[in-house]
Order: structure tokens, then sequence, then C-alpha cells
């Protein structure tokens, strides 16, 4: 469709073409996955819409895609891959409930990364999640309990969150406080409502 190509029935997006002109693409409704490598090192995007049934992005989707800039990720989202929203010029994102773990490299490498907001079902954070957001300013983490990041896990690499903030659910402060990766956070505050 287009020049994308799906699977028969239109529920999974198997490949969209690196070449393709256009600096937006809408996902079309019906589809419940991004396929491996699907949008990857597509330069033309700066904005891609995902529908609201969407519930998993593979491995390396959205990688090296260096000028998108908007990427809204739905709430029905339940997975999403190694690699696969990293290198894009993003500012914030947020993701959803129901994620339970980032997997390598999740919002890794992305130059204008601001602020993040992690859901409450968050309970693993893997290899080098975080690594050279140089801007990262705001982590709001909704977890009751820290999710668990290794401590050769490299997680926040070259990421500056010695000047950071990271704000964490009320009466949970002292938790962060004492736990790996996140003890190392400048300064760790209250979601205030």
């Amino acid at each position: 469709q287009d020049g994308v190509i799906f699977n028969k029935d239109k529920t999974e997006l198997l490949w969209y073409p690196c070449g393709k002109p256009g600096a937006s693409y809408k996902v079309p409704v019906n589809v419940i996955k991004l396929e491996e490598h699907s949008f990857m090192k597509v330069d033309a995007l700066t904005s891609v819409t995902l529908p609201d049934g969407l519930k998993r992005i593979e491995d390396y989707v959205f990688y090296q895609c260096p000028n998108l800039t908007t990427l809204v990720l739905p709430s029905s989202l339940e997975f999403i891959g190694d690699t696969s929203i990293s290198v894009l010029k993003v500012s914030s994102m947020v993701i959803p409930e129901d994620i339970t773990e980032l997997r390598s490299y999740f919002l890794s490498y992305c130059p204008e990364l601001t602020s993040v907001v992690l859901p409450s079902t968050l309970t693993k954070i893997w290899w080098e999640s975080f690594s050279n957001d140089p801007k990262l300013k705001t982590v709001t983490c909704k977890a009751a309990n820290p999710p668990s990041i290794n401590a050769s896990g490299n997680v926040f690499w070259h990421t500056p969150i010695d000047s950071a903030t990271l704000r964490v659910p009320t009466g949970t402060k002292a938790l962060y406080q004492a736990a790996e990766g996140w003890k190392d956070f400048g300064t760790i505050e209250a979601i205030t409502p």
C-alpha cells in the first residue's frame, strides 16, 4: 500500500521503504505489530503516528531515523524491542503502562531528549537503555519499587544524570536513593500532583 509492505490481513507492517519521500506517516488503524527493522534508517521521516491498537514494536523498528522528532507511543503497547526507538530526535517520551521492561539501547543516542516518563508497571531496565542522551534533564518513574538496573548495565552511560532530576512516587524516595543506577541522579524528589 503506497510502497509500504504489510502481511495479508494488514495487521503487521513489515517494511517501510528507506528512500520513501514524505516527512510524516500514519500507520493504519488495524496494525497491531511493527516488524523488525520496518522503519530502520528512514531519513525523510520527522513524524510517525501510531494507532491505538498497536501491541508490539519489535527490534530495531525506528533505529537510526535521525530526523524523527514526533513519535507518541499508544497506551495499547505491550512490548518494545531492543534498539527500536534509539538514535531519534525526539525531545520527550512517555512510556505506556503495561510495559514491564525497557530493552537494550531503548532510548539511547537521542541528542534532543530532555524528559522521559516511565510507567508504574516497569520492573527492569536493560543494557544502555538511556546511554548517550546528553540533554536528559528529567526522568519521572511511577514504579513504587525501583526497576532493577544491573550495575554493569551502563543504563545511563554518558548521560549526565548527576545534574538531572528523578521524580518518584511519594514515599519511595529512600528506596530510589539506595537503588543501583537510580542513586546516581543529582536530585531525587517526589512526584507532586
